[in-house]
């Protein structure tokens, strides 16, 4: 019985002797993220253990390259014909990933999916203006409005306080006070704090629609120092997520305490910027 026991060791014993140079796998991952596995061949590893520096003349051949198994002293041979420089890698990147698509829920509850092309779209929004139109005031009608002096002291006390970094939102309905004169013009009225240096209106557009509102500034005394017919400068368009707006900021002069934003007509007309101004709508007052 101990005789066979040695004997079945001995056959294993030279079973693993007979196959020194069975040879071995490599596993790396290259420079372009790749997971790459190089077979070492018996006849390469007795070439490497013949050379006098460790490493084969087929070795250093063109198109391959010499690379160290960090789990072994042997040095293994690796094809280089899938190497690319790297612009080249980039260019392809560069290109996959203008390959993109949207996907949204159109106005059916159908999923819509179509290409986008991300190039097109970065130049487009590298070479847009700043997003807004300037509105020429040539197209806007010259206007006198005569105001009594004491037009606004019967509602000072209802002004709400204007302060630096405050958004108001500015609705007109039958309740609002009204200015003193020949038309009760509707109107709200606002103290402004000392350290507010410049208003901000924007007024939303709604199928063409919009509150086209002057703006009187008042002294201490609610008198009347300036009067504004035309207070927006710039014209937003609509967008996706948003109304298209009018909007215009006016700088603070000295003597100015109160603001009164007023509608200066009863019923919608249209204007002279091709919009229709109406009587309900939206406005949003900024100071800074």
């Amino acid at each position: 019985m101990r005789s066979l026991a040695i004997l079945l060791f001995g056959v294993m014993l030279g079973a693993c002797q007979s196959h020194p140079d069975s040879g071995g796998l490599y596993v790396y991952t290259d420079a372009q993220g790749n997971l790459v596995t190089v077979q070492q061949r018996p006849e390469q590893g007795k070439a490497d253990q013949a050379s006098d520096d460790g490493v084969s003349p087929s070795q250093v051949a063109q198109n391959s390259r010499v690379v160290a198994d960090p789990s072994s002293s042997a040095v293994v041979r690796e094809d280089v014909d899938d190497y690319r420089p790297s612009a080249e890698v980039e260019g392809e990147l560069e290109a996959r990933e203008n390959d993109r698509f949207i996907t949204y829920v159109d106005e059916m509850g159908q999923l819509v999916s179509r290409p986008l092309d991300m190039g097109a779209e970065r130049e487009a929004a590298n070479t847009r203006p700043d997003g807004f139109e300037d509105l020429q005031h040539d197209g806007y009608l010259e206007t006198y409005r005569a105001l009594r002096v004491d037009c606004c002291n019967h509602f000072l006390a209802q002004a709400a306080v204007l302060k630096s970094g405050k958004e108001l939102l500015v609705e007109f309905d039958s309740d609002s006070p009204v200015l003193r004169g020949d038309v009760p013009y509707r109107s709200r009225v606002f103290a402004v704090d000392d350290s507010v240096q410049s208003v901000s209106l924007m007024s939303f557009i709604k199928k063409q629609d919009y509150l086209g509102v002057e703006l009187l500034w008042l002294d201490e005394q609610g008198v009347p120092v300036m009067l504004v017919d035309q207070p927006f400068s710039r014209r937003y368009p609509e967008t996706w997520y948003r109304y298209g707006y009018l909007q215009g900021t006016l700088e603070r002069e000295p003597g100015q305490k109160y603001l009164v934003v007023f509608l200066p007509y009863l019923q919608g007309r249209d204007g002279t910027d091709g919009l229709k101004l109406v009587t309900d709508g939206e406005l949003v007052l900024n100071a800074q």
